[in-house]
């Protein structure tokens, strides 16, 4: 009975196969479940933009591939170019003046191919348009509205990004310079060099918050903590860096010990900033993780005269451009420094251990190394050298400049200053190249 079961069994079973198989007539095909395969490398959607002026004409953004180490693409911009900013996904150029007007050039940096470019006008109530005098500019609050810094007419324009239009200009104090926001805090802080102190303006209804907050001796820079809950301001007169906590908007510290400080990177990893000293060649220090903020007891000393310092986004390394440009060099007269033969000659990167706070080697690149800046992905960092005309790109990984199959750096030249030259009669000769001065990562 139990082998009658079993042979009846196993013949249903070959007939219910035969039915899997067969069935309707249609061939047996397998189930495959594929797995999602990597649909690119992510680092080939970071770029570093290479900002040159240009003489003859329009000046220009060169763009780096972080993944294929190559130019990508060479995007035009407006005449006298002395600003390139960041707005998240956004580069926007700060044109100073081409003859009948100032304006901001603003498109998609990681779009250099095919740029939607749209080129704003700034209003003026200056007698000419050449006496309003943009010089910098930045981005604050979730709405990611541009603020631009009008030294001459004391005014911060405001470009709405939603459509891309200046909405008129806001009063400040003295000589505005550099503006200090980001996603993170709903406000701004404009930089007046001429007034000594800082005035807030709130993103959202782009008012001015208070009366201005007053800081250190000629204030050049200013750099925004990550959070937002920190404004450092660098006051080059002054040798010194005040802290404003952006909770009261009131000074939480005033740091001395400075030496015509231009630049400063905030490292949000470890919470410090990195300040630039152009009058005795080192890179001071700040942490914002204590209360007050405060300065290491020694700055670190580096082996030329720096102008731009970047950190790596794990915050192992910090890398200063040593162009050995003159003390106080800063974006107010950076142009017009490099663009002087004599100046800014050096040719070498400072790599700083953020552990032991010291030098640790120096890397040889293009002559007039001014300006510098660091990938997201940690992996490269990126030099501008004014006097080649070239932008040297180092491996973080061997901290050495790329080089090519010929074994000679594979830097990235700029482009040539003819190219949108409009006077035939004038134009340089073929193959003079345009001026580099800075570069910024993205995103």
């Amino acid at each position: 009975m139990i082998s009658s079961y079993r042979t009846v069994t196993a013949v249903l079973m070959i007939a219910f196969c035969a039915v899997l198989v067969l069935g309707c007539g249609d061939t047996f095909r397998p189930t495959i479940n594929v797995e999602p395969t990597p649909t690119g490398d992510p680092s080939s959607l970071q770029q570093a933009l290479v900002l040159a002026t240009n003489p003859a004409g329009n000046g220009s953004t060169t763009h780096i591939n972080v993944s294929g180490d190559t130019n990508v693409g060479v995007v035009t911009v407006g005449s006298n170019p002395v600003f390139l900013g960041k707005d998240a996904a956004r580069a926007f150029v700060v044109n100073s003046f081409n003859g009948t007007a100032n304006t901001v050039s603003l498109y998609l940096a990681l779009l250099p191919s095919s740029p939607a470019l749209t080129t704003v006008t700034l209003p003026t109530t200056s007698p000419t348009p050449s006496d309003i005098k943009p010089v910098a500019g930045g981005f604050g609050g979730t709405n990611g509205n541009i603020y631009i810094a009008e030294s001459a007419i004391n005014a911060v324009t405001l470009i709405i990004t939603n459509n891309l239009v200046a909405s008129g200009n806001i009063p400040v104090g003295t000589e505005p310079v550099a503006v200090a926001g980001n996603a993170n805090n709903g406000k701004v802080y404009v930089v007046n060099h001429g007034s000594n102190n800082v005035s807030v303006i709130s993103t959202v209804d782009n008012s001015v918050i208070g009366s201005p907050i007053a800081v250190g001796s000629q204030p050049i820079w200013a750099v925004m903590s990550d959070d937002g809950t920190q404004v450092f301001v660098i006051n080059q007169g002054g040798n010194s860096v005040t802290v404003i906590d952006t909770a009261t908007d009131t000074v939480s510290a005033t740091i001395t010990g400075f030496s015509s400080p231009n630049y400063a990177v905030y490292d949000s990893r470890f919470k410090r900033l990195y300040v630039s000293n152009t009058g005795n060649n080192t890179i001071g220090v700040i942490r914002s993780d204590v209360s007050p903020p405060a300065a290491l007891p020694s700055p670190i000393a580096v082996s030329g005269t720096p102008t731009s310092v970047a950190v790596l986004s794990d915050g192992s390394r910090v890398y200063a451009a040593l162009g050995n440009c003159p003390a106080g060099t800063n974006q107010l007269n950076f142009v017009a420094t490099i663009t002087n033969p004599g100046n800014c000659l050096g040719n070498t990167v400072a790599v700083i251990d953020s552990q032991a706070l010291h030098q640790t080697k120096t890397i040889t690149v293009g002559s007039g190394a001014v300006s510098v800046d660091a990938s997201s992905d940690a992996s490269k960092v990126y030099v501008v050298n004014a006097h080649d005309a070239t932008a040297s790109i180092i491996r973080t990984a061997s901290d050495t400049e790329l080089l090519n199959a010929q074994g000679q750096p594979a830097r990235v030249h700029a482009p040539e200053q003819n190219l949108s030259c409009i006077n035939p009669s004038s134009c340089p000769p073929s193959g003079t190249p345009q001026i580099p001065f800075m570069v910024k990562a993205f995103p």
